[in-house]
């Protein structure tokens, strides 16, 4: 195979615990050329670990070496948009992580460039590419459980002082609405769209129940999907003494519950599957789809125009419970 010459810009905790293992079983299809951190003692800990590499702490620096084919952009959310921009008009093909931007303004100007520039671009979204998910999406397209009609996911764990995420600056004093809702709940939305097409209506109400974490930590948001099926997406990321992430779907015929990576398949009180899904979340087939993408040209899954959409979605939700209806 022919490795594309990778270059990384951030060498935080998504580029060193979520995309490193990832990149490590890819060897023949990415090789890591150069990484930049704007922080020398992280940018060296981060080219060594991933093989002596050279690093930098200006990415423009970076973006001008002949040995960077590619960039993996993980930086804090409100850099998305000129990185990425710099990226394309240097010449690069871009994976960035998500959400897309910090607004919508600079989000709708992203999907823009998809048209302006030849290169790759493709959004880091995890969960479209996700192992258990996708065994998920083919059991309703079986229609294991006839129609889907109803949807529920609960997401209930404590954020904290000890989580490695709130020791993280721009996590906590956050330039994007929502705070952590907005950083982990684009994953949610991202993948209930994936399932059951576009969410077309909804509202939310949301509270602050730590400030230490930021502006919003809890959402409960019930919604409509083009598909028919209602659902209630509840994110609650201080929730001490319980915790789940539960994902159950209804449909005339059955239910599909997803617990970790054990999905659970049943009809009129009979369990007509379990199954184990072996899956490291979905990090190496969103890299191996930015690869075939520029070897080959295939569209990507994870484009920016649905990152976009799933921004959208996300932001209204967050809007509309400034409107939560007396009654």
């Amino acid at each position: 195979m022919n490795p594309i010459k990778l270059g990384i810009i951030g060498c935080g905790i998504a580029a060193r615990d979520l995309h490193w293992p990832a990149l490590q079983n890819l060897t023949d299809q990415f090789e890591i050329t150069a990484v930049c951190n704007h922080t020398e003692p992280k940018a060296k800990q981060f080219a060594q670990m991933v093989g002596d590499v050279p690093y930098v702490l200006d990415y423009h620096e970076l973006l001008r070496r002949p040995d960077v084919e590619a960039v993996d952009i993980v930086l804090p959310i409100h850099l998305n948009y000129q990185a990425t921009k710099d990226a394309l008009q240097a010449g690069k093909h871009v994976i960035v992580e998500k959400p897309l931007a910090a607004n919508l303004s600079e989000a709708a100007e992203m999907v823009e460039f998809e048209d302006k520039y030849p290169q790759v671009m493709m959004v880091a979204e995890n969960f479209r590419y996700h192992a258990v998910f996708d065994r998920v999406r083919y059991h309703l397209a079986q229609g294991k459980i006839g129609k889907p009609y109803a949807v529920f996911w609960n997401i209930f764990f404590l954020v904290d002082s000890k989580n490695k995420y709130t020791r993280t600056q721009w996590r906590v004093d956050h330039q994007y609405p929502g705070g952590f809702i907005l950083d982990g709940g684009i994953h949610n939305i991202a993948l209930l769209r994936h399932l059951f097409g576009d969410i077309v209506s909804g509202i939310a109400f949301t509270k602050s129940v730590n400030p230490n974490i930021g502006e919003i930590d809890s959402m409960s948001f019930q919604f409509e999907t083009a598909d028919g099926a209602h659902g209630m997406l509840n994110i609650f990321l201080s929730a001490r003494g319980f915790s789940e992430n539960r994902f159950l779907v209804l449909g005339d015929e059955g239910s599909i519950l997803v617990e970790g990576n054990k999905i659970l398949i049943e009809k009129e009180d009979v369990i007509e599957l379990e199954e184990t899904v072996e899956t490291d979340g979905g990090y190496q087939a969103e890299f191996e789809d930015f690869y075939q993408a520029i070897r080959t040209g295939k569209n990507v899954v994870s484009s920016f125009a649905e990152a976009y959409r799933d921004l959208e979605v996300l932001i209204n939700a967050l809007e509309s419970a400034k409107t939560w209806p007396h009654i």
